[in-house]
């Protein structure tokens, strides 16, 4: 499944109970940080956060609100699927 903003992926979330949410910071709507905080306090669902956002600081607000792991991009592909696979 797939959302193009906030609102649509809470939606997706509660409707669909993904087993992992892949989640940008910057969306058009809300903060990835805030969705992160949202889905970490309501479900246990693994979260990987991928995005432009490279300062520690956001990486550790990251993880901090629940995400598992924080990937910068740009990334490859194979390193997104094995820490996908560790989660």
């Amino acid at each position: 499944m797939v959302a193009s903003n906030g609102e649509k992926g809470l939606e997706l979330v509660q409707d669909f109970k993904p087993d992992l949410l892949i989640l940008d910071l910057m969306l058009p709507d809300i903060s990835g940080f805030e969705i992160c905080k949202k889905v970490s306090k309501e479900y246990t669902i693994p979260i990987v956060m991928i995005t432009a956002k490279s300062d520690t600081i956001d990486k550790i607000l990251g993880i901090e609100l629940g995400a598992d792991d924080y990937i910068t991009k740009p990334f490859d592909i194979r390193e997104v699927i094995v820490r996908i696979k560790a989660i």
